[in-house]
């Protein structure tokens, strides 16, 4: 018993110190703050209330922005681009991306395709070299697309280009004796050219560049400077999204690498977006 009063009258002396029990108090005070805090941010975040943001790509806006609505999400208009192959208004890009885990009222922004793309004025570059064709539409924001080759002395010299009016929706050809035609066209749209093919049967060949790893632009950019032709675009199993094929790369090619070929003849690109 004299033992236990002993220890009960050290706790009695130790409590009476105010410095002590002031630092007890403080203590128990900080614990509190701690829990409540986390309870706090668990009620204010609804911690583990999130869901999967859905897949919007492709998609119009105003269906977004329903499908938003229903799943407690808001959308935003972040960028637009324009890209030929997707149809106006529709979602080309999204971020949080799809399948992101998010909690309810999460503002998801959308890059979307142009409605009204610009329109430009394709230039005339009839006697150019293929080169020089090439980066004078790049600069006006024109791509180049299929080349064809036909025998005349110049070579590599563009001798004829064909584009697509968008006003009239009718194919437009100069040719070098027609300085005053005019044709617009979307900006980002292909523009086919013709070039000589040389009187060298010898110079008529190329070699096939490695597009392996490059995305698409890349690899038709490539395949222009070495006077050849994107043919059949394949797209793998691993693309289910127009967000895939955006973000994918060439993963096998025909011919393959470093093969000679005549000039302006295809090469098939496969796409994945893993290697």
């Amino acid at each position: 018993m004299t033992e236990k009063k002993s220890g009960v009258d050290y706790v009695k002396k130790m409590w009476s110190n105010i410095y002590i029990r002031n630092i007890i108090y403080a203590v128990l005070f900080c614990v509190a703050i701690v829990f409540a805090s986390k309870w706090f941010l668990s009620c204010f975040t609804r911690h583990g209330e999130n869901f999967p943001v859905p897949d919007f790509s492709g998609m119009n806006v105003e269906d977004v922005k329903q499908m938003a609505a229903e799943s407690n999400l808001k959308v935003e208009i972040n960028d637009s681009l324009f890209v030929s192959s997707s149809p106006a208004g529709a979602v080309l890009d999204q971020h949080p991306k799809a399948n992101a885990h998010v909690k309810k009222g999460r503002t998801i922004y959308l890059t979307v395709n142009c409605i009204m793309p610009k329109k430009v004025e394709v230039p005339n570059v009839v006697g150019y070299s293929l080169r020089q064709a090439v980066a004078v539409l790049a600069s006006k924001g024109v791509k180049t697309g299929r080349i064809t080759y036909q025998p005349d002395m110049a070579m590599n010299n563009v001798i004829g280009q064909i584009s697509k009016d968008v006003e009239t929706n009718r194919f437009v050809t100069f040719s070098a004796n027609d300085e005053n035609i005019t044709a617009t066209v979307f900006l980002g749209d292909e523009i086919e050219l013709i070039a000589g093919l040389g009187n060298n049967p010898d110079e008529s060949y190329t070699q096939v560049p490695d597009v392996t790893g490059k995305n698409i632009n890349e690899a038709k950019s490539i395949l222009i400077e070495s006077y050849l032709n994107t043919g059949k675009i394949i797209y793998d199993s691993t693309i289910k999204t127009e967000e895939d094929k955006r973000n994918s790369v060439v993963k096998n090619q025909y011919p393959g690498a470093y093969i000679q070929r005549s000039l302006g003849d295809n090469v098939d690109i496969t796409m994945t977006v893993k290697l």
